[in-house]
């Protein structure tokens, strides 16, 4: 009875988000509006003391937390049939420690942190810390205004089709993830690293910045390996240079001091699943979108090469950027509408949140906006919702 429901729910959502997609097939047009600064959403900021034994690192943010992490989780996790919640989680449980060594230090101990401060299970954790392999739905963008002072700013989207709330018109995942965010600044002792925008309990990194160096998010792919690096990985098939896509963007926010240096990791990894990888620099002409599959880089388009003709900017959502975006999910024509509106004199964080406050890019998935600028180690994070009726499903 319940995937008969959830089967007639996903069809109406589709549904409505084709009529959404079709009215505005035939132009796409800038929906852009003053919203900039934003009063009441700012996220709250958390210090996250590497020096610190990685199995205390999180307490203090995670333990406050525990009922929403632990609400948000099973909300995934109660979706799945039964049977296969029970198998995966048995055999997450029973193969804890297994999965977790061969997450890169300190990676699996912080896991383990995790689930003592909060009593989440351990399992549903490494399924937690796993997620954004397999849904998300982001925009990212890199711009430089006329000065070239290089700015950053991603929506991250995340929740479709884990639970709709018929009477409120909301996605349940997304609603249950909005309370778990917070800006984290990571210092080791007395040195400030970088920063980061987080989900309570998750420990890799999707979007950060450091200051003097890059900034990086990141934005789910899908292709024909989109499944079978997981499945590898928790079959023990999957040697253990290949990453989690967070795990890796943190290990290169931590061990890269350069936009080269960065670059030339985040192209040459091999990965446990593909995805986009967004990385901006300090100076002019660094940003780059790199487009990943498990063992290579496949497209790499940035404000160097000008690879699509678009002069001061490179950007990001879902779909491979050198092919036209699907008819019910484009966010990109209207994105590159609001920058050609505003032009590179019109870059900064004003114009770019502005930008990811317009619908399509804000929906009812998005559950954040981060600005970040490299240059000054500015750096600003926005709870978002789309409350105006009707809202863009995705």
């Amino acid at each position: 009875m319940r995937s008969s429901s959830f089967v007639v729910v996903v069809s109406a959502v589709v549904f409505a988000a084709l009529l959404v997609a079709a009215s505005g097939a035939e132009a796409a047009d800038c929906n852009m509006k003053p919203l900039y600064p934003p009063t009441g959403t700012e996220l709250p900021w958390h210090t996250i003391d590497h020096a610190k034994p990685p199995k205390e690192r999180w307490t203090e943010v995670v333990a406050p937390l525990s009922k929403q992490i632990h609400d948000m989780v099973y909300q995934v996790i109660d979706l799945l049939p039964p049977f296969l919640v029970k198998e995966i989680l048995k055999k997450l449980d029973e193969g804890a420690d297994k999965v977790l060594d061969a997450f890169p230090a300190p990676y699996g101990d912080e896991i383990r942190g995790i689930a003592n401060a909060t009593g989440i299970d351990i399992g549903a954790l490494i399924f937690y810390n796993v997620a954004y392999e397999i849904e998300g739905g982001c925009t990212s963008i890199i711009a430089q205004n006329e000065e070239g002072n290089v700015f950053h700013a991603r929506n991250l989207d995340f929740g479709l089709f884990f639970g709709w709330d018929k009477a409120n018109e909301t996605w349940k995942l997304t609603e249950l993830l909005r309370p778990l965010l917070f800006n984290a600044r990571i210092v080791h002792g007395e040195k400030e690293l970088y920063n980061a925008t987080y989900f309570a309990g998750y420990v890799g990194l999707l979007t950060g910045a450091k200051k003097g160096g890059f900034s990086l998010s990141v934005d789910t792919r899908f292709d024909n390996t989109y499944w079978r690096g997981l499945i590898d990985f928790f079959k023990g098939d999957l040697s253990l240079d290949h990453q989690f896509v967070g795990f890796l963007t943190r290990t290169v926010m931590e061990n890269n001091a350069t936009y080269s240096d960065a670059l030339q990791t985040l192209t040459s990894s091999p990965m446990v699943g593909p995805s986009y990888m967004i990385l901006g620099g300090l100076n002019k002409g660094e940003g780059a979108i790199i487009t990943r599959s498990m063992n290579e880089s496949l497209h790499l388009w940035t404000l160097e090469n000008n690879a699509h003709n678009t002069g001061f900017f490179v950007l990001e959502t879902n779909y491979d950027n050198w092919v036209s975006p699907p008819f019910f999910d484009n966010r990109r024509d209207p994105a590159e509408a609001c920058l050609n509106e505003l032009g590179s004199k019109g870059i900064g964080f004003e114009g770019l949140y502005n930008t990811l406050s317009a619908q399509p890019n804000l929906n009812l998935l998005t559950t954040y906006t981060t600005l970040m600028h490299v240059k000054t180690g500015h750096f600003e994070a926005y709870k978002q919702r789309c409350d105006v009726h009707p809202c863009t499903p995705w």
